[in-house]
């Protein structure tokens, strides 16, 4: 799964895959330990035009009563997202999104307790999580525009090591087809979508509590045994 990641303004406008959102992008404020049920930015459809908003992470579908238990919508995995109830829907409306994060974060367990791993491209390029969102629930403040959640495959390569699960990463170019596409087409998106090379990095354990907003030094590597020193 992919339970925390980072999400920073757009820092050149000029490489920016969708001019009229880039000033919208360059807006958003910069998140180095994004949790479940926060706002993250996403790129989706409105309208036939591409927008940015903030939606709620953690999908609620129209028929929740109330929002014990959505930490399990903040994923939604790709075998089952065309079926599962909670995303089925959203998945063949279309309701599909592109969520941008600079990269993520995994944990695994160590005999003093868990590791965070960021995980991010190793050419430091943005990465595009393919997503599903619902519009405002009634449960949602008025202020909010929605919820979302990120579609999740098997994990390989250095990234598999850390945890058997990873978000789905879209080229910017596929943006309207993703958003627009049946769901067949969809589907053959996602399970053609390649992996990029990844780079994955031990991390503070600072990371693991999601009340910790943290900065620029949430994401700098350090060394394991350094690690093993840090106070609980």
């Amino acid at each position: 799964m992919c339970g925390r990641f980072v999400q920073l303004p757009l820092q050149f406008p000029e490489q920016c895959p969708w001019p009229e959102i880039a000033a919208d992008l360059m807006a958003i404020t910069a998140k180095y330990n994004l949790a479940p049920t926060q706002r993250a930015a996403v790129v989706m459809d409105e309208d036939g035009a591409i927008v940015a908003k903030k939606l709620r992470w953690g999908l609620l579908p129209f028929w929740v009563k109330d929002l014990k238990g959505t930490f399990s919508t903040i994923n939604a995995r790709v075998e089952t997202v065309a079926t599962k109830p909670a995303f089925r829907s959203a998945f063949k409306a279309p309701r599909r999104c592109l969520i941008p994060m600079q990269g993520y974060y995994e944990w695994r367990d160590f005999a003093d307790g868990k590791q965070p791993f960021y995980i991010a491209r190793q050419d430091g390029a943005q990465l595009y999580a393919a997503g599903l969102w619902e519009p405002r629930h009634k449960l949602q403040g008025e202020d909010e525009d929605g919820s979302c959640t990120i579609i999740t495959h098997d994990s390989v390569d250095a990234a598999g090591e850390v945890h058997d699960r990873m978000p789905i990463f879209l080229e910017a170019d596929q943006a309207q087809a993703w958003m627009t596409a049946s769901p067949e087409d969809a589907m053959a998106m996602l399970v053609a979508a390649p992996i990029p090379a990844l780079v994955v990095s031990p991390v503070s354990r600072r990371v693991n509590n999601s009340r910790n907003p943290g900065g620029p030094d949430m994401i700098e590597p350090i060394a394991l045994d350094e690690w093993k020193r840090e106070a609980p």
